[in-house]
């Protein structure tokens, strides 16, 4: 019968376990719960990035030092959250579960080994008929007990292979809540960070440059002075939605902070960004906004917004391009608001 694919995970699983203390031991790596957690991905093969710096280790003359595994485990592994390290703490006790289920499997698996092997002695001997019957209830004791212990060990093992399974959703679920902003369901100034920081891969990988959008809601100030913050979160919600609504579904929106917003288009001609820019404000700006009836006020509101954008130039600091799109945003806002301005380009209307 062929393994189904919850068969190969947990046979994946308890391969980790067992091969990730004997690895440790080997480079002298003391066996702590960061250095377990390090190497513990490592085997796993779910993280690229910690395999690479881990392979480059591996492959030098020198011994991987505790410190470097630290280094590892903060860059890659350390909590961003309560709810990280909550899922951390789970998969540890897992994790502990796992291997103690496995090391009674061991103790049981040498018991029957023994017993089998007594019983092999006692027919290697001159045996009478009765001692003969009593050697095979014997064997077949031994093998009932280890069908039945086995049983258990397996039902044991599936149980903890849902447990992880739980654990990882539970923590894929809270690494995007990180990168989230509550308050519109867009990126968060993180995950934008993250993603501007494989700027340069992608633009060797793709056919354009990245191009980064600022975008300012005019007059913000005047929404929360007159309604109210509450009324000034609906309209952020809007507007949010209004320009996740002009991109397309590779391209990341983020809220960059208070009235500010951002876009990445990783893969767009110019005229295409151009055009994207020239879609956030016109979307915006044609849209009515209906305050809540339970804040008291049965109002529609219409605003704009200002867009600066910038191109990625090949090897320049994502501080730069940040720069060169925020002084864009500076000119449309200077310029009367509600336009589009590109860096080395007047507004446009």
């Amino acid at each position: 019968m062929s393994k189904t694919k919850s068969d190969k995970d947990y046979d994946q699983t308890v391969h980790i376990v067992r091969s990730a203390i004997p690895r440790m031991s080997e480079h002298k790596i003391p066996i702590t719960p960061p250095n377990y957690a390090v190497w513990y991905e490592y085997l796993s093969e779910s993280n690229q990035a910690l395999r690479d710096e881990m392979d480059a280790l591996l492959s030098r003359d020198q011994a991987i030092t505790e410190a470097e595994i630290r280094t590892l485990y903060e860059r890659y592994l350390d909590e961003r959250s309560e709810k990280v390290q909550i899922a951390k703490t789970a998969l540890s006790q897992v994790v502990n579960a796992l291997m103690s289920h496995i090391s009674q499997a061991d103790g049981h698996y040498s018991n029957f080994s023994s017993e089998l092997g007594e019983v092999a002695q006692g027919l290697a001997a001159d045996v009478s008929a009765e001692g003969l019957n009593s050697l095979i209830d014997r064997a077949v004791r031994a093998t009932n007990t280890a069908l039945e212990r086995g049983a258990e060990l397996k039902q044991k093992f599936s149980d903890l292979a849902v447990e992880m399974q739980q654990v990882r959703s539970e923590l894929a679920r809270s690494q995007e809540e990180a990168r989230s902003d509550a308050l519109t369901g867009l990126h968060n100034r993180l995950a934008l960070q993250e993603e501007m920081a494989e700027l340069a891969q992608v633009a060797a990988a793709d056919a354009h440059a990245p191009c980064l959008l600022l975008v300012d809601v005019d007059f913000f100030k005047r929404v929360n002075d007159s309604y109210g913050h509450l009324a000034g979160d609906h309209v952020l919600q809007a507007v949010a939605q209004e320009i996740r609504a002009s991109v397309r579904g590779r391209d990341l929106v983020a809220r960059y902070g208070g009235e500010e917003f951002a876009v990445l288009l990783r893969d767009t001609p110019r005229s295409g960004c151009q055009a994207v820019a020239e879609n956030v404000r016109l979307h915006v700006s044609r849209s009515l906004i209906a305050l809540p009836a339970e804040l008291g006020f049965e109002q529609v509101l219409s605003v704009s917004v200002s867009v600066g954008g910038a191109w990625y130039r090949e090897g320049e600091a994502i501080e730069s391009l940040v720069d060169r799109a925020d002084r864009a945003l500076y000119l449309s806002k200077q310029n009367g608001r509600n336009r589009v301005t590109w860096e080395g380009h007047p507004a446009d209307n």
